[in-house]
């Protein structure tokens, strides 16, 4: 029995941890890439990227997103239902910013000859 209930606890907690103002990590993938992420060989000495140099995440309606790649990036996050670009801005490392208005949007992080991107809501 204490097993359920420490099961449903922590359930319950994923599922509120944005109302207790806990971030969520918006999930990236490799939208494109000279050298891939996931390529396991070492040509022509280029150092394998590391995947988790790329980061985002959404607490409310405030957007954390980083590159750790040495070089400046580019953000651009996307309204999925009218198109409208809500946020562009160049950065090193990390930055911030408020999305206003409630809705599904796309993130897209330019960086080191990579793009990545992710989906994200805000209520």
């Amino acid at each position: 029995m204490k097993k359920v209930i420490v099961i449903a606890l922590f359930i319950l907690g994923i599922f509120n941890a944005p109302v207790f103002g806990m971030s969520q990590e918006i999930i990236l993938s490799e939208l494109y890439s000279i050298v891939p992420l996931d390529d396991a060989k070492d040509e022509g000495g280029c150092v394998r990227p590391n995947p988790t140099r790329f980061h985002a995440s959404i607490d409310g309606n405030h957007l954390s997103v980083g590159a750790d790649t040495g070089a400046p990036a580019y953000v651009e996050v996307i309204n999925q239902e009218t198109g409208e670009v809500v946020v562009e801005e160049e950065f090193l490392n990390e930055t911030e910013a408020t999305i206003t208005q409630a809705g599904s949007y796309v993130v897209q992080i330019y960086s080191a000859n990579t793009v990545v991107t992710g989906e994200f809501e805000v209520e």
